[in-house]
């Protein structure tokens, strides 16, 4: 019974020793967790370095999406705003605009036109100048004359002028010899033609809005006419 007795106590104590063995070598040290968390970092970088840009580039892509779908909505409407506009009227208008505003207008030319108009009218010079301005020539002049005479340049310089002239500061009085005295700041304008192509996509306003401004173009061209 002893026998027995210490056998089974031997036999306990060498599965104890067994299951002691077994906890210890399935205890967890430092170098089990290198790889779970070497595998965490490297996913870490890959959601970073693939992830994220691949949907930054797909916001980007419906960017681009909803910005070529705006521009084709943008050229349709352009489309139907063009085809609203009569071929044979526009190319009247053009010629038309062509003729009453040149592409280029020197200084000489302009100041010449003006001197030339005064003497015919027996105006005498009081003040002449001009200068480049934008899309245009300006600067004040200056006559003396018959008051018939300062009325007639003042109709002519714009009625039959081969320029679009505009008059500003107008100021006529009288001198004590009997003439009268004129004198204004006077502007010709023109069409500088443009470096570039024009952008199909800025947004476009048809001319026939401006019906006034087309009625004084005819108007200037019957009279150079």
């Amino acid at each position: 019974m002893g026998l027995v007795t210490s056998q089974s106590k031997q036999k306990r104590e060498q599965e104890m020793a067994a299951v002691s063995q077994k906890v210890k070598k399935t205890k967890l040290s430092f170098s089990d967790l290198v790889i779970p968390i070497a595998s965490g970092i490297l996913f870490i970088i890959l959601a970073f370095a693939v992830f994220i840009p691949m949907v930054t580039s797909a916001f980007e892509y419906l960017d681009e999406i909803k910005e070529t779908n705006e521009k084709i909505d943008q050229l349709e409407k352009l489309n139907k705003q063009i085809d609203s506009l009569d071929d044979n009227q526009l190319n009247d208008d053009v010629l038309t605009s062509r003729q009453v505003i040149p592409r280029i207008l020197l200084v000489s030319n302009f100041v010449f036109y003006l001197d030339e108009l005064a003497k015919e009218k027996s105006l005498e010079i009081s003040e002449l100048s001009s200068a480049d301005s934008i899309n245009g020539v300006s600067g004040p002049i200056g006559y003396t004359g018959d008051y018939l005479n300062v009325i007639a340049f003042l109709e002519d310089v714009q009625s039959v002028s081969p320029y679009m002239i505009r008059l500003e500061n107008v100021e006529v009085s009288a001198k004590e010899e009997g003439d009268w005295s004129i004198s204004l700041q006077v502007s010709g304008y023109y069409i500088l033609e443009a470096d570039k192509d024009p952008d199909i996509y800025a947004p476009f306003q048809p001319y026939t809005e401006y019906e006034d401004v087309v009625e004084i173009f005819k108007r200037k061209a019957e009279s150079i006419d």
